[in-house]
């Protein structure tokens, strides 16, 4: 580590997400920088307030209320640099996930070389790719006209030729894409985004400066065996900056930052890498917000991000339900339930993306979702990773040195150790791993300053600015339930030592707090392994949950029926937060009673006029609306009934904010 030679460098990051919006204020400590203080509010981008300067003055008046700092001038502007009196900060940067991801037209040559580099650079913006044209289509001119015109993008990205090679096909096809935006009518042009031949640099500006914003970028695909995505990804943010700052009130924070506006998502691109490099280990970053899942993985020596507007907790819970079918949140649920339940529960989270669980079946529904979310994430990444490293048979991924959990389902469920089992249960993590949770949202936030302050992000990680929850062994394999499957021994750094058979189907978990190591020496029964090992022996890291040793297994064995999940999740809660064990209620165990059909048809009409209306991206009211049900037969307790009254009242309110009345 080393020490900042000047002493200006106050920094104020902000993260806009769909529902909250956080804020760090960073300066210098002793000669290092430092996280000092932090804030988060709802996001008001969108409904009703549609304007985002409101929650960025919330939320800085918590910093200042905390530190004594004035950091707004009157008319909500941030003083910069900063001053003599200590107002002010030196340094204003922003990153931002709210708002409709930019719909994208791909225009290359060929899908497995030019097109195949563009998806890759598009991994770290909030994009969905409408419509893709190359060489082999076998459209006609007219056909690819029409195409572009009726896909409505934000943005046309164009590839193609390598460095020194093929012009006139590449030309060929801007010339499309030059008469599609002629036809374009009404409304804003889309951004075009050029990152082939560089050649053809200057005659694309000529081609498209009348028409549309264009960005220039170095050749994606130099040659055949190379790749060049960070130009590309740079002009990228540049393309999503302008485009956040048309509406929501971006436009005037943008100009106050150094910046402007970086998606959140390369942030995590960025932190990831530097993580990586940094330790010369693998590291993953996951993170299921209310719209979008993000999972960053360095493996390597490279580093890949997956995007995907279909995953997430919130806006996204209906799209996360049917990317990853009943069955995979079915598998987590411990008591039994119907389609239209399940169904329910996603549909209300749609309409009202900052609801909590008011329930305890309603917290399983959620962490259900969460799991089957992280889950899926992984499994579309595993393509990705197996070209670079081999994932262990019947492994859903590779050995991480270290993983880290971010956004509220993770962070913000009361327990360490409960989000802990959050990341194994969804990840099934093998080998020895790290476990980090980044509860005040840096990884977001310090993203954006990588590119004007490294230093400061350095520190600022180095810092203990990620919440450290443990190191965790896990046995892959098939372990025989209940008999001793981890034989562990523990010598603490004073000296004390601890031995302890972990059995087969259970977690344990050894308390060693935060900055302190012990010795641990692990052996695993005949047929098992710990990292393709039989025996492992390390200095292993404490936290705030402390050492945690998995004998469940790997591939996990969950039950397939919830009479058994109802024995092994609660039980799992317990071993890992150390909590007394919460039984399931025999009744839940028995037939659930289905009888909101109709309810379901008009909470998906409903949902589906405030896509329309892109009122789901409004952020919401924060307040818990329970899933919408029928009025309930006579034979169902009188809670119930309660519930499902005040649910069709929290319903009806929250579709007259979508509908504006």
């Amino acid at each position: 580590m080393y020490v900042a030679e000047q002493r200006s460098g106050s920094i104020l990051a902000v993260d806009f997400g769909n529902v909250q919006t956080r804020a760090l204020l960073i300066d210098l400590v002793d000669g290092f920088y430092r996280l000092v203080a932090r804030g988060d509010t709802r996001t008001t981008a969108g409904f009703p307030a549609n304007d985002a300067r409101l929650g960025l003055n919330r939320v800085v008046d918590q910093i200042t209320s905390v530190t004594g700092r004035k950091l707004l001038t009157t008319d909500g502007k941030v003083i910069s640099p900063e001053q003599n009196d200590r107002s002010g900060v030196d340094y204003f940067v922003m990153t931002a996930s709210t708002g409709r991801t930019m719909r994208t037209v791909l225009v290359g040559l060929v899908p497995d070389v030019s097109i195949a580099s563009a998806r890759r650079a598009l991994a770290g913006t909030y994009v969905e790719i409408v419509e893709s044209m190359t060489l082999e289509d076998g459209r006609s001119q007219e056909e690819e006209i029409n195409a572009i015109v009726a896909s409505r993008p934000d943005l046309i990205f164009i590839t193609g030729g390598m460095e020194g090679g093929a012009e006139e096909p590449v030309l060929r096809q801007a010339k499309v894409v030059q008469q599609a935006l002629r036809l374009i009518k009404g409304g804003r042009k889309p951004a075009v985004l050029y990152a082939g031949n560089s050649a053809l640099g200057p005659t694309m500006r000529d081609l498209f400066g009348a028409l549309a914003t264009i960005f220039i970028a170095p050749n994606v695909r130099p040659t055949l065996d190379e790749e060049e995505l960070e130009g590309a990804q740079a002009q990228l943010a540049l393309v999503y900056n302008d485009q956040q700052a048309k509406r929501g009130g971006f436009g005037a924070i943008t100009r106050m930052s150094r910046n402007g506006v970086l998606p959140t998502a390369q942030s995590y691109n960025l932190i990831t890498d530097y993580l990586g490099q940094s330790s010369g280990h693998n590291v993953l970053t996951v993170d299921i917000g209310s719209a979008v899942g993000i999972l960053s993985a360095y493996i390597d020596k490279h580093v890949t991000t997956s995007i995907r507007t279909d995953i997430g907790l919130g806006h996204s819970a209906d799209s996360l339900l049917g990317t990853v079918g009943e069955a995979a949140i079915n598998r987590w649920l411990p008591f039994i339930t119907t389609s239209n339940q399940i169904r329910h529960y996603a549909l209300n989270k749609t309409l009202v993306p900052g609801s909590i669980p008011e329930t305890i079946k309603g917290t399983f529904l959620e962490h259900a979702f969460l799991r089957a979310g992280i889950g899926a994430l992984a499994e579309a990444s595993r393509p990705t990773w197996s070209k670079q490293l081999s994932t262990p048979q019947n492994a859903l991924t590779p050995h991480f040195h270290t993983i880290i959990g971010a956004g509220a389902g993770l962070t913000q469920t009361g327990s360490s150790g409960f989000g802990a089992l959050l990341l194994l249960d969804a990840l099934q993590a093998t080998g020895t791993a790290r476990i980090q949770m980044d509860s005040f949202g840096v990884v977001a936030a310090l993203g954006s300053l990588a590119y004007s302050n490294q230093e400061a992000v350095v520190q600022v990680l180095e810092s203990s600015s990620l919440e450290t929850l443990g190191t965790v062994f896990s046995v892959t394999g098939v372990p025989a339930i209940n008999r001793p499957v981890m034989h562990v021994r523990i010598k603490t750094s004073d000296g004390q030592v601890v031995k302890h058979h972990v059995p087969g189907g259970h977690l344990w978990v050894f308390p060693l707090g935060i900055g302190k190591t012990a010795t641990v020496d692990v052996s695993v029964g005949r047929g098992l392994n710990i990292g393709g090992k039989g025996r492992v022996k390390m200095t292993a890291e404490g936290g705030t949950v402390g050492l945690i040793f998995d004998g469940r297994g790997r591939p996990l064995p969950l039950a397939l029926d919830a009479q058994g999940r109802a024995a092994q999740i609660p039980m799992w809660i317990a071993e890992m937060t150390g909590n007394p064990q919460t039984d399931i209620p025999s009744d839940w165990l028995t037939d659930a009673i289905d009888d909101s059909t109709g309810v379901e048809m008009e909470a998906e009409d409903a949902v589906r006029k405030a896509k329309d209306r892109g009122g789901l991206f409004g952020g919401g009211r924060r307040k818990t609306a329970p899933a919408p049900a029928a009025k309930p037969k006579q034979s169902r307790p009188e809670a119930e009934a309660a519930v499902a009254e005040k649910s069709s009242a929290s319903v009806q309110n929250e579709l007259d904010d979508l509908r504006g009345g």
